[in-house]
């Protein structure tokens, strides 16, 4: 895999998540995982039902759907100039999509 297509396979995970926390079941269920739950009421503004811990619970209400598309905008971005030519690896988007994707 090179390091453009690192940073797309970054950019798109973030994106599906960010759909699926914008498109709720019937439960009005955004996000599940690792015992965490993050609903979203008839208001639209997101409310954490349960969690691991408060701080968890914090990071998850900081986290906006937005800010994880404007994250995946500037990884895509990123892979584009690579791909491009017009920047050399750029670490600093390889090290969050690393992350993002798991990877090493």
């Amino acid at each position: 895999m090179t390091p453009a297509d690192e940073l797309r396979t970054a950019a798109d995970k973030i994106r599906r998540l960010a759909k699926a926390i914008s498109a709720p079941d019937e439960r009005d269920q955004a996000f599940h995982a690792d015992g965490t739950d993050v609903t979203q009421g008839r208001t639209g503004l997101y409310d954490v039902a349960t969690t691991q811990t408060t701080e968890l619970a914090t990071y998850i209400a900081a986290m906006h759907p937005g800010v994880g598309l404007a994250l995946a905008d500037w990884l895509e971005w990123q892979a584009a100039a690579l791909a491009d030519g017009h920047i050399a690896i750029p670490d600093a988007a390889l090290a969050v999509a690393r992350q993002i994707n798991g990877t090493s």
